[in-house]
Formats: C-alpha cells, sequence, structure tokens
C-alpha cells in the first residue's frame, strides 16, 4: 500500500449492499456487466481479500465506522442500535472543517439506530419518519424488546411479523431518487470551495429483487420465476429457482453499475474529480443457494457473504491491486488518511495475519425461523482466516460449540487448524447489557434505539428488506 498523501481531498464513501465479488469484473474476469465499476478500477487500489466483521449492514458499517469488532461495539442482533458516544472518523471529518453528508434509503443507516450522529446532512427518504419523536420512540422500543426475555421476545417477534405481513410493500431500494439526492449534493459542492464527506449506499443488490425490466429481459429474468424477495421466503417457499435467482440478482448488479456511473459522472461535471478520493465497496456479500440452499446473508458467514468488494480511487496515486486480507474495520484509519487528514496507519494494523468477524444469534429473525429448524438457524457464528484456510465456529443457543475449517480456495473441508480453533475462541462475546448513549442500562428500561421500530414508514422499510 502506497503512502498516505498529505494535500486534502475529498471524499465519496460508497457501499453498494450485499455485493459479491465474483459479480464484479476486477474481481472475476468472466463478469461483462460491470463497466463502471471496472473504470473505477482500473485508475484504483484493488483490495483482492477484504474481509467484512459481519455478515449483515448494522454491525458491518459500525465496524468501519469505529475501527472495532462486532464484540467490541456492541451494535449487533443482540443490540441493534448504535451508541452515539462512540467516536466514528466521520468525527475526524467535522473536526478537519468538511462538510459531511449520508444519503441512503437503507434503514440501519439512520437516526433510529444512532448511526448518522456524526453527519451534517442525512437524507434517508423516511418522509415523515424523519423527525426526532420518531426516533425516540423507535429507540425506546427496541429497549423494551431487547429488555425481555428469550420467549416473550420470540412470541411478540412472530406477532409483530404478522402484522408486517399485511403491508402493501413496494420497492425499498429508492435508486433513482438515492442517485438523485448524490447528484444535487454533488452539484452543491461544485459551486462551493470546502471539502465534504459523502456516505453514499446503493441498495440494488440486496433483496428484494426488482430491477427495471430492460435488465431482467438482458440476463434472462422469467416473469413467473420462483425467486425469493424476503429473507423468510428461504423459510415458506418450496422450489426455489436458484438459476433465476442468480439471474435477477445478476441483472440488480447490472443495474447498480450504471447508477456507479451516474455518481462518477455527476463528480466529473461539477470538476470534482480530481478532488475526490472515491471509495467504493460491500458491506457484506450474499448467499445465492450454496451449501444446499442457504439465501441472503443472515443465518450464513460463508465466503460468498464475509468476502467483500473494496476499492479505493485516489486521484493522486497509480492503480495498485492489494492481495494482502484486509478487514473491513481497517477503513476507520485509513479513510482520513486517504483523504489527507490523518496520518498513514501501521501496515500491520492494516494488514492482518488473521481477520476474523462474526455475528450473534439472530433475534431480528426469530418471528419466523420455523420450529423444525431451529437449530440449524439460530445459531451464533465466529470466522477467522489466514494463508488460505478459514474457521467457523457454530454455537447453538444451549451453548454447544462445532467447528468447521475450509481450503478457501478447493472449498473442501480439511481438519481444524489449532492456531486457527484458537483464533476464533479469543473474539469476544457481545454484552447487551452495556450502556448505550443515554447511560441506560440496555437490559433494563424502556427508552432507547432500534430493533422493532414503531414508526410505520421505518416498519414498512423494514419489511421492505426481508427484516419483517
Amino acid at each position: 500500500m502506497q503512502d498516505a498523501v498529505s494535500d486534502e481531498r475529498n471524499v465519496v464513501f460508497l457501499v453498494l449492499d450485499s455485493l459479491r465479488t465474483d459479480r464484479v469484473s476486477a474481481y472475476n474476469p468472466d463478469v461483462e456487466f460491470t463497466d463502471h465499476i471496472q473504470a473505477l478500477a482500473d485508475s484504483a487500489t484493488v483490495f483482492e481479500n477484504a474481509v467484512t466483521q459481519a455478515p449483515w449492514t448494522l454491525p458491518s458499517h459500525a465496524s468501519m465506522f469505529t475501527g472495532e469488532y462486532p464484540w467490541e461495539h456492541g451494535t449487533t442482533h443482540a443490540r441493534s442500535y448504535f451508541d452515539e458516544d462512540r467516536a466514528t472518523f466521520v468525527s475526524a471529518f467535522r473536526e478537519a472543517g468538511y462538510d459531511t453528508a449520508a444519503i441512503t434509503p437503507n434503514v440501519w443507516i439512520t437516526p433510529h439506530k444512532g448511526m448518522t450522529g456524526d453527519f451534517d446532512h442525512v437524507e434517508n427518504f423516511l418522509g415523515t419518519a424523519d423527525n426526532r419523536l420518531s426516533v425516540r420512540l423507535s429507540r425506546a422500543f427496541a429497549k423494551f424488546y431487547h429488555s425481555l426475555g428469550d420467549t416473550p421476545r420470540r412470541i411478540l417477534g412472530r406477532q409483530i411479523d404478522r402484522v408486517f405481513r399485511a403491508f402493501d410493500v413496494d420497492d425499498s431500494t429508492r435508486s433513482e431518487e438515492t442517485v438523485a439526492a448524490v447528484t444535487e449534493y454533488l452539484g452543491d459542492r461544485g459551486d462551493d470551495d470546502g471539502n465534504f464527506f459523502l456516505y453514499a449506499n446503493l441498495m440494488e443488490p440486496h433483496e428484494p429483487y426488482r430491477p427495471p425490466k430492460r435488465y431482467a429481459e438482458r440476463h434472462g429474468v422469467a416473469d413467473d420465476a420462483a425467486i425469493p424477495h424476503r429473507q423468510k421466503d428461504v423459510f415458506t417457499m418450496e422450489d426455489i429457482d436458484f438459476d433465476q435467482l442468480e439471474r435477477v440478482y445478476d441483472a440488480s448488479v447490472d443495474y447498480t453499475d450504471d447508477l456507479v456511473g451516474e455518481i462518477v459522472a455527476a463528480l466529473e461535471d461539477n470538476g470534482l474529480r480530481d478532488d475526490t478520493v472515491v471509495v467504493l465497496l460491500s458491506d457484506h456479500g450474499q448467499a445465492l443457494g450454496e451449501n444446499g440452499g442457504d439465501f441472503g446473508h443472515q443465518f450464513t458467514v460463508a465466503e460468498p457473504v464475509v468476502n467483500v468488494v473494496l476499492m479505493v480511487d485516489h486521484p493522486d496515486r497509480e492503480a495498485d491491486t492489494v492481495a494482502d486480507p484486509i478487514e473491513l474495520r481497517s477503513l476507520c484509519d485509513l479513510v482520513p488518511a486517504y483523504a489527507g487528514i490523518r496520518p498513514a496507519p501501521d501496515p500491520d494494523d492494516v494488514f492482518p495475519e488473521t481477520v476474523v468477524g462474526g455475528c450473534e444469534f439472530p433475534e431480528n429473525f426469530t418471528g419466523y425461523i420455523p420450529t423444525d429448524r431451529w437449530d440449524d438457524y439460530y445459531r451464533k457464528h465466529r470466522y477467522a482466516k489466514r494463508d488460505g484456510v478459514k474457521v467457523v465456529k457454530s454455537v447453538t443457543e444451549d451453548g454447544a460449540a462445532t467447528y468447521e475449517a475450509l481450503d478457501v480456495e478447493t472449498g473442501e473441508s480439511i481438519p481444524v487448524p489449532a492456531d486457527l480453533k484458537a483464533a476464533v475462541d479469543a473474539t469476544g462475546d457481545v454484552d447487551p447489557g452495556s450502556a448505550d448513549s443515554d447511560g441506560v442500562e440496555s437490559g433494563g428500561g424502556a427508552d432507547d434505539a432500534g430493533d422493532r421500530p414503531v414508526d410505520d414508514a421505518v416498519a414498512d422499510r423494514l419489511e421492505q428488506l426481508g427484516y419483517r
């Protein structure tokens, strides 16, 4: 990795939710529908072996923003909201005088979840839900929900799920609105001499899959295909057509690539391209039928889910490829360094010998995991990777742990190496009773943040993304 550059630069931090590495030509030359991302990669540093610290949005982002592992920052299924008192790298940009903005339709990156406290401007497309009362109600219900015991929480979760099934849900990705808002923001910045940090999030590779018709037709998606559109569908649908699922996913990535092209064009049209670092990444990947029918990213830490896209296009750097493993949490130190507002971190801290991550018991999904499949899906996972070998520790509700080792290149099971077993055992556990941003224990009251939001707009958006 090249040394950081001293001149301060703007930053566009562009997250492509659920994007797999094998659907991007920079990682898989057989892909023929990511030309705009490839154009960015042609002048960027491409990290070939980037790994997320969690297989879903909220803890993955919390790790990127803080540099901490999920079991350190505690923003997980066990407590699905962010403690706003924790420092994030976005605050470094505010302190350096940058204008900071977040534009995303992703309900996890909202004030309701505590993730946007360091941004000057936030656009979540939530309409009337974007107000302080809605945020406080959302947080209050979550604390109450998390304070319940296992049995009442699961009963309540199932009842909430039945209610949300009655909603008539439409497209949740807000892709065109997101790009339009990004374009407007960049237009304003083009007329402003000040530096900016822009976080933007495109949701098309995330279920539900409804790409524009021309993209679906280009990839051979049938109108009546048996495609799961919600995480819950894996439990309720029979005869899922995984070939069609891959096709509609590819169509969504194809569409995403054109959206990326529009954002890059907006930088160029406003004279910002030569002064802006573009960080393009996925927060996690997506399972599309692997391991006997895995779908989504909530119940698995398989390679297509934990391996992520990461590239950094800096106007003063030559194109490069980095093969060393890197954890997404390193972006907390790397992004300010790329912008020139902080010194470059020690490479030994950026490229550890072993990369790790994990997820907690899937509390957000207890409402619809079938009883006969509970033991298979209600599990906590930890993973560690080193030198082409991955070990996964899976823990059941009664605390029983199993370990599996995988040769990453061949996909074959191998004996569990003692050092990697020790690495996954050394990862921590989340304390669901740790203090939140209001200084109140999350296990004991009813006034904080967001697993089961009250506001209808937030609830709708969670349903749209398959979390209900």
